[in-house]
Formats: structure tokens, sequence, C-alpha cells
């Protein structure tokens, strides 16, 4: 007989970024994050009973067979003692989709290994109930480091802070005291490129092994991880701003100055970050942007503003942009 579960869990945006990591997955420095509500990614998991020693094992997006991914989530699995017995007794297909385009600046790998993980972890059934989201965090983690964060909502941190109770490398936590100011937080997604990423973030992270401002930059983001915490917790817009502004820059910058450097900027993605800032000093509107590693804008915003938003964006971005996305902040997946 067939059995089937499915999960539904969605992406999240760095606001202090995870940018080097060491050993199994393990981050160098403290995270912080914000979940988002919309763009999300659904698994299916069909595992029946099987009766041969084979490995018997499919991957499907968007009902295509996708061997490249096939291959990691495979390795993914075979990896984890958790996952032994399913995939030596059971057939397994996974089925994966998408409700954002692939390639708009927005972390599917991190929505995808979520649910792949807590997929996995309710049909081994050796985890309760009690443990069940930090157990699934921790396994998404060894998939994709960032999809750890992906489980609880509007914020999580990753990393171990002994300033942060509980906090841990292996894998994130909730983010428990917010100000109703972040409460309802906006994502305007601005997307300048639309086109795959050209340099895979494992790559980037390699490169923090040897880059000279490694040290200083791992200080830093755990300094700002302490910040932000206290910022969210308080209602402090503008140290919340200066703080995901810093931290956008910060890791472009450590792109720019590895040893194999490179840009992801695009000059669409400079003259957005530039008329953020003009708008915001003519405004005195609390508007901040983030990026992720590659040329689109996330737009940072509170509910209260949204239409002027929307209106500011009618009025500057109409040639450079190919699309928005509109999102807010979420409380993480769920099997469904």
């Amino acid at each position: 007989m067939t059995q089937i579960i499915k999960a539904r869990y969605p992406s999240n945006i760095a606001l202090v970024k995870y940018w080097g990591k060491r050993d199994n997955q393990l981050p160098c420095n403290t995270s912080l994050s914000m979940t988002l509500n919309d763009s999300f990614s659904e698994v299916s998991l069909q595992y029946s009973e099987k009766h041969s020693s084979l490995t018997e094992f499919g991957y499907y997006f968007e009902g295509i067979p996708k061997e490249n991914f096939r291959a990691r989530v495979l390795e993914y699995v075979i990896k984890q003692k958790e996952f032994s017995s399913l995939l030596k007794n059971y057939a397994l297909r996974i089925d994966s989709k998408n409700n954002f385009p692939h390639s708009a600046g927005i972390a599917s790998s991190a929505s995808a290994f979520a649910a792949i993980a807590a997929v996995l972890l309710k049909a081994s059934a050796i985890s309760s109930d009690t443990d069940f989201t930090r157990d699934a965090s921790r396994l998404a983690r060894l998939g994709s480091g960032s999809a750890c964060r992906s489980f609880y909502g509007p914020y999580a941190s990753w990393g171990h802070l002994r300033e942060i109770n509980n906090s841990s490398d292996d894998y994130a936590i909730p983010v428990k005291e917010i100000h109703e100011n972040f409460r309802s937080m906006r994502d305007a997604v601005l997307i300048v490129e639309d086109s795959p990423k050209k340099i895979p973030s494992s790559v980037g992270h390699a490169m923090m092994k040897h880059h000279p401002f490694a040290a200083a930059r791992f200080q830093q983001a755990d300094k700002h991880c302490i910040e932000m915490l206290s910022a969210l917790k308080n209602g402090d817009m503008e140290a919340f701003i200066s703080i995901t502004e810093g931290e956008a820059l910060s890791l472009h910058a450590m792109m720019m100055t590895s040893g194999d450097y490179y840009l992801l900027f695009k000059p669409e993605t400079v003259y957005i970050m530039e008329q953020i800032f003009q708008f915001r000093k003519d405004t005195g509107l609390p508007v901040c942007f983030t990026l992720d590693a590659g040329p689109n804008v996330h737009l940072l915003y509170p509910e209260s503003i949204e239409e002027k938003i929307i209106q500011f964006l009618k009025n500057n971005f109409c040639d450079q942009l190919k699309s928005v996305i509109y999102d807010h902040a979420g409380q993480g997946g769920s099997i469904i």
C-alpha cells in the first residue's frame, strides 16, 4: 500500500547573514531571518514497501524528473541515519513544487529542504510531536543551511551564542520577543534578473575559509544578531534598518574582497538602493532593503505604509524591474 505525506514550508530572508560554514553544515556565525508567508515549497512523499535490495528513489519537480537535484537529495537521505530504515525498506518518490519563480531571489533550497526533511522525518516516525520541529530543523540544515530557519516565524535565529538562550549551531530557534512594529513586516521582492544564480552559495561559503576578513565578519554578524534581537524586542526601527542594510552590504563586500572575487550587483541593483536611500530621507518612512547572493532586492517595510510603497515602486522602477513579488512575515510551515 502506498502512503503519502505532504508538507508546505516557506522560504526566509536573512536579515543577519549566514555566510561561511564549517564541519557538517555548521555556521561560522549566528544568523537571523524573517520567515516569509506566501513564498513556499510544497513537497509530497510517496512511499511503499519494496521487494528488492535496490534503492528505489525518484525526485520530480513540478512533475518533471530532475536528475541533478535527485542526486543531491538522495545523497542527503543516504547520509542521515534517521532515514536509513525508510530508504532500506521503502520505494520513495518525492514531488516538489514552488509557488514562486525558481530564480526570483527567494531561497528555494531553504523552503524545499525544510519540506523534504519534514516529510521524511514524519514517515520515519522516530520523533515525538514535542521534538518534531526541532529535529526537522536540524535535519533540514544538513540539506541546506538556511532551511533550518524556515520552521519558525515570524523571525528565527540559527547559531550558538551564549547571549541567546537555547541557541544552537545544530538547529534554529524562534525569536520570541517581537514588538508589534515588526509582526506585520512586508517584503517586496524586486526582480532585477530572473536567470539562474551565477555563483552557487556553496562556492561563496567555501571562499570564506581563506578570506582575509573572515574573522572580523563572523564577529560582526554575531554582534549584529544580538543588536537585532534587541531591536525586534524594543520596536527600534532605526536599528533594524541600519543592521539590515549593513548586513546586505557586508555580504556583497565579502564576495568582492575574496580571493576569487565576484560582483553580483547589477546597475539596476545600485540604482534601486540609491532610490531607497533617497526615498527614506525625503519621506522619513521606515523602509529598507536587503539582498541575497544575487542582484535582486528585498524591500522591507511595515504593513501600515504599504500603499505608499506600492506607489513608490510604480513611480520609480518601471524600467528596472522584470516583476515584483509581494510577501510578508509568516509563521513557518507544517505537515499538511
